[in-house]
């Protein structure tokens, strides 16, 4: 008789993949723009704190090889050194959201977002004091479209969360 292999839990496994997923497809379409306040934000409101970590550093380090592997970064320190701090502007972005997540009871996602942007982007402003850089990265309107970028790929992976869910408990229903 052949044993199956144990199935890993959807509840961990899922939001894992899917993240994932929207990391490598958002670093290809997006470069330098992918919303880590957004993925932050949704890793937040629906994981404990440790694998909300999990699942933004692992995008983190998806990104960082879409971005050397596929889209042709630098190796050079600059580029090596701001890649370390987005990833430590997307880690801390986590607790900030799930703090504000645990606090607000409407509009909990746009919140978290909105917690998760405002550290994400001090990160990097702080990160870009000693960084080569550009101070025009942090005009208003650029920072306004990483907010609309991020705001949208939230607002999509609620729908689509919804969505799922309706599916999903429609299917129950009819069995």
């Amino acid at each position: 008789m052949m044993q199956q292999a144990p199935a890993l839990p959807a509840p961990r496994f899922l939001p894992l993949l899917l993240v994932g997923v929207a990391a490598i497809v958002l670093s290809a379409a997006l470069a330098c723009a992918t919303p880590f306040a957004a993925l932050a934000a949704l890793s937040a409101l629906a994981l404990p704190r440790r694998d909300a970590l999990l699942c933004v550093g692992a995008a983190w380090c998806l990104n960082q090889g879409v971005g050397f592997g596929l889209l042709g970064y630098p190796w050079d320190a600059s580029a090596l050194a701001w890649g370390l701090a987005i990833g430590w502007a997307a880690l801390l972005a986590v607790p900030a959201a799930a703090a504000v997540a645990r606090r607000v009871k409407v509009a909990r996602g746009l919140a978290s977002l909105l917690a998760a942007f405002a550290v994400y982007e001090a990160v990097l402003v702080l990160a870009g004091l000693v960084l080569p850089g550009s101070a025009e990265a942090y005009a208003p309107a650029i920072v306004a479209r990483l907010f609309l970028i991020n705001l949208g790929t939230l607002a999509a992976a609620l729908a689509l969360s919804a969505a799922v869910g309706a599916l999903a408990q429609r299917r129950i229903r009819a069995a």
